[in-house]
Parts: structure tokens; C-alpha cells; sequence
């Protein structure tokens, strides 16, 4: 009997002991898969990037589409996130963070609806993406070689702008203009250089708010004014600080209108500028021509300011002249 005890005894630990390797088995195939969901996390989480493209206001407006259906729509389809920003300068950033062949093919959704809403040749496209300014020496190339490699692999018009974009900003704008496939396929190449060639030092993004009318040709370029075949210039911001009296008052079938203005005869000094040099910035920034009459009109103490040119170069201009004022410090008047 004690033996058939023993027999049975071995009998269930030998069962027993069979069991335990399959249990084995199980908890070591839940650990595998814990790691295994946790790289994958780890990987999704590594492969998010943010990148970051300067725009004017006027194609914030389609981007985002009426009551938020456009920039929905992109979210959707592209599983991005999408950020505009609202900001009364004449250009905002757009953020698109996701993993970076989605935004790719969010970015080419985007410049075609750009190009719908302007209504100008659906065939050319133009992207200006912000970068560190760590990173922007890899884009350039030894004596701006890649820069050049650039242009002639993908027949595009490539500039690196040299200076960071204002407010004490580390961004750097690269321009990409010419046929929309090209400048996307380019525009890939860019970020796959930058992915080998991580940011290094502070880092502080660009806030439009900080938009700066006469220095934007060293940062980010005046948005092709006039032009047919691109992007037009573009105004922003509230103009209420000044009286607008007769807007388009005077018009041809090509689109140049004169638009007046009025402001304090003691604010134009900071309009005109120490011989005439901040008037003379406002009109080869805005490609509109700016004329202020020498003398008050009559009975009042204002000053009219007439300005010729298509809607965006007058926008532009009413930006600049607006701008001219705020920073002279001397303009007391509040926002409407």
C-alpha cells in the first residue's frame, strides 16, 4: 500500500510537473508580447515628429475650411495633428506632427488646396519649411552645394534664408518653389537629411506675433508680390488705427486699385522715415506704390496716404503702415 501511495504520489507530481513548463511557456509569452506592445509604443512615439511650415494668413483660411471641415477632414485622412494658430500678422506657422510619410502626404493634400483656393497655376506650388538653425549648414552643403544639387535634381527655386525668423527665435526658413511633385519630393529629402542630423543647442520656435515687415527678405521673403504664377503678397492684422476713406477708388481690368488712408499729421514722420527710408521699405516690400500728400487736407490735422496696387499689395502695404506707427511709439489709439 505504501508503495501504490508512493506510485500515485509520483504519479501527480509527474503531472504536475508537466503542467509547469506549459505555464512557463504562457508567462513567458505574455511577458514577450508586454515588451514587444511597449517597443511598439516606444517606436510610435519615436517616429512622431513635429514639422513646421510658414504661411500667409489668407491660406490659414482654406486650410482650416469653413467651421474647422477641411482641417477635420486632413486630421482623418492623414492621422496628423494639424495646428494653425490664429495670429493677426501677415503669416502664420503651420504644424503638422505625425509620423513623417503622413505628413508628407498631408503637406501635398494641403498645397493643393492652397493652390484651389488662389486660383492661380495649379501646376506650381511653394513650401517654406522651418528648421533649426543647427540644421540648416546640412541643407546648404559645403559652399551651398546641396542647396545647388537641389535645384538641379528637382528644377526648383531653393533659398535658405540666413537669418532666424524674429522674436529670438532658433528657426531658419528653407523655400521650395516650382512643380508641386517636385517640391514634395524634395522636401522629402530635406527631412530625411535633417532626421541624420539632430537639432543641437536651445530651441525656440517662431511666433508670427513677432512678424517683422523689414526684415522679412533675410528670414522668410516677401511672398512674391503681383506675381501670376506663385503666391501673392499679403496684408493682415486689424488696420483700424487709420481712417479708410474711398477704397477702391480707382480701378482696370488688371486688378490695380488706389486705396487712402488717412492718419494724424504728427504721426507721419514715422511713415516717412529719415529721407523718406521707411516709405521707400514699404514699397518695395508691399510692390504697391505709396504716396502721403505733404500737407493735412484742409480744416483737419490728417494727412492722406494713397496706395496703388492689386488687393494683396495694398494689404500688405496697410500692414507696414500700421507697423511703421506701432513701433514709432508714438500712436496712442487702441484696437476696435
Amino acid at each position: 500500500m505504501e508503495n501504490n501511495n508512493m506510485t500515485i504520489e509520483s504519479s501527480d507530481n509527474g503531472n504536475l510537473g508537466n503542467k509547469r513548463p506549459y505555464e512557463n511557456d504562457q508567462q513567458q509569452q505574455q511577458q514577450q508580447q508586454q515588451q514587444q506592445n511597449q517597443q511598439e509604443i516606444k517606436r510610435s512615439r519615436i517616429a512622431k515628429v513635429d514639422c513646421r511650415f510658414l504661411l500667409q494668413s489668407r491660406d490659414a483660411g482654406c486650410i482650416i475650411g469653413k467651421g474647422g471641415k477641411t482641417i477635420q477632414q486632413l486630421r482623418t485622412t492623414h492621422r496628423t495633428i494639424i495646428q494653425v494658430p490664429d495670429c493677426d500678422a501677415p503669416e502664420r506657422v503651420l504644424t503638422v506632427t505625425g509620423d513623417i510619410e503622413q505628413i508628407l502626404e498631408c503637406i501635398a493634400e494641403i498645397l493643393n488646396v492652397i493652390s484651389e483656393n488662389q486660383r492661380v497655376r495649379p501646376d506650381i506650388s511653394e513650401i517654406r519649411a522651418l528648421i533649426h538653425q543647427s540644421q540648416a549648414g546640412a541643407i546648404i552643403g559645403k559652399g551651398g552645394q546641396r542647396v545647388k544639387e537641389f535645384r538641379e535634381k528637382y528644377n526648383l527655386d531653393v533659398k535658405v534664408y540666413p537669418q532666424c525668423a524674429p522674436g529670438g527665435s532658433t528657426e531658419r526658413c528653407i523655400s521650395m518653389r516650382g512643380q508641386r511633385d517636385d517640391v514634395m519630393r524634395c522636401l522629402k529629402e530635406v527631412y530625411s537629411i535633417l532626421e541624420s542630423v539632430p537639432p543641437r543647442g536651445p530651441s525656440r520656435y517662431y511666433d508670427p506675433n513677432n512678424y517683422d515687415g523689414f526684415n522679412v527678405q533675410e528670414y522668410g521673403n516677401g511672398w512674391n508680390n503681383g506675381r501670376n504664377d506663385g503666391y501673392g503678397g499679403r496684408g493682415g492684422g486689424n488696420y483700424n488705427d487709420y481712417d479708410s476713406r474711398g477704397g477702391n477708388v480707382q480701378g482696370n481690368a488688371s486688378g490695380v486699385t488706389t486705396t487712402q488712408v488717412t492718419i494724424p499729421n504728427d504721426l507721419a514722420g514715422c511713415v516717412i522715415g529719415a529721407r523718406g527710408s521707411r516709405i521707400s521699405q514699404i514699397r518695395q516690400q508691399s510692390g504697391a506704390e505709396v504716396r502721403i500728400d505733404s500737407q493735412p487736407l484742409q480744416d483737419t490735422n490728417d494727412r492722406v496716404i494713397s496706395i496703388t496696387g492689386n488687393p494683396q499689395q495694398i494689404q500688405q502695404a496697410q500692414y507696414l503702415l500700421q507697423m511703421a506707427v506701432k513701433q514709432s511709439g508714438l500712436w496712442q489709439g487702441g484696437q476696435n
